[in-house]
């Protein structure tokens, strides 16, 4: 995530407060009362959060440009689609 916020210009301390906004971030799950045990959150971005929305988008814009087949993408929709010739169009897909 870094790299791809390098690369819309933010830096320094800005860069370095949203790093730590994302880092070792936890959860628990209840259900009934009854709550698991916490576990790290390894990805993603906090929901719920007003930078949340921000900065899924600037992770999943360079989506398109990383996948070979065909892409949409909507908001937080992404459609893909390849014509599949052979078992490589598969693998690739």
């Amino acid at each position: 995530m870094a790299f791809q916020l390098k690369g819309y210009g933010i830096s320094g301390m800005l860069l370095e407060w949203i790093r730590n906004f994302l880092m070792n971030r936890k959860m628990t799950v209840v259900i009934n009362g009854e709550e698991t045990n916490c576990a790290a959150v390894l990805s993603g971005v906090p929901q719920g959060s007003v930078l949340g929305p921000l900065l899924f988008l600037i992770y999943v814009n360079e989506l398109p440009a990383t996948i070979e087949s065909s892409v949409r993408m909507f908001a937080d929709d992404a459609k893909l689609w390849r014509k599949i010739q052979n078992e490589e169009d598969e693998q690739i897909l």
